[in-house]
């Protein structure tokens, strides 16, 4: 089944750009026709995957799409590269999210410029990093989407925005339109009692069905894993500064069967209990 996925949290600094490029390699490697939509304005998905010139200069750019005033078919946009094709962000999309909010049908147009013209008919998978903060253009993501993966630093400040974003954003988009939690995934870890604990917090609170069974707090006493989550590991960043994804980056690295099963979740439409 064809899905469009928001990847977000109402919290900056917790790798969200890192999970969507990823995700979108990961489902490209597996056969699919993916992209990737950056909807951040701080454009790290599109310097990310080698398009920062586009970012600074690009033209047309995605608020030729994202407007009131005879918007541009979404296919002018977007650029190809190996594994997925990508709808880069651009640095005038903080004038994107003013006109978003001050027009009426605002919040409908990533559904309606770039979703529906896309998804099933040219890619299986849409997958976008939002912005790291509430507002217009993260709800029209959202909105757009209908279905949402959060990733998680295991720390107070991630899970208190999470839980902002849970009460304040997602709780009031879902009595308008569906909207579907697939995985809560956290990401960064390093293997300490603090993320342990949060964790373990996780698993008894009413998201421990969003958990992935990769996520789970049994995994820090496995020495035949890594742990649990998405590992720290200094290839990310390396691979990032070089516009590759992780797969590009360092093919033999252990977190690749990691955003494999992510992958698998995105495809099943969500946790199932016992996968893995």
């Amino acid at each position: 089944m064809a899905r469009a996925i928001s990847v977000s949290l109402q919290k900056g600094g917790v790798g969200k750009t890192t999970i969507a490029i990823n995700l979108a390699d990961t489902l490209g490697a597996r056969g699919h026709d993916v992209l990737l939509a950056d909807l951040d304005q701080q454009g790290n998905a599109t310097e990310g995957v080698g398009f920062r010139d586009v970012y600074e200069e690009g033209d047309p750019n995605i608020g030729d799409v994202l407007t009131e005033d005879d918007p541009l078919d979404v296919q002018a946009v977007i650029r190809s590269r190996e594994g997925f094709d990508v709808l880069p962000a651009h640095v005038n999309l903080d004038d994107v999210e003013d006109k978003v909010r001050n027009s009426t049908f605002g919040m409908l147009w990533v559904r309606r410029r770039i979703v529906e013209p896309l998804l099933e008919d040219e890619y299986e998978y849409i997958i976008i990093d939002s912005p790291p903060s509430l507002g217009p253009l993260s709800d029209a993501a959202l909105i757009g989407a209908r279905n949402v993966t959060v990733p998680l630093l295991m720390s107070e400040p991630s899970i208190s925005g999470f839980e902002r974003m849970w009460e304040y954003q997602i709780q009031p988009i879902r009595e308008e339109v569906d909207l579907d939690l697939l995985a809560i995934v956290p990401n960064d870890l390093q293997g300490n009692n603090e993320e342990r604990r949060i964790i373990e917090d996780l698993e008894n609170s009413p998201f421990s069905q969003y958990l992935p069974s990769f996520a789970r707090s049994d995994l820090f006493d496995d020495a035949m894993t890594p742990g649990p989550g998405i590992r720290h590991r200094i290839a990310f960043s390396r691979a990032w500064r070089e516009g590759k994804t992780l797969r590009e980056y360092d093919s033999d690295n252990d977190m690749l069967v990691r955003f494999d099963e992510l992958a698998k979740i995105v495809e099943d439409g969500g946790v199932i209990e016992g996968d893995g």
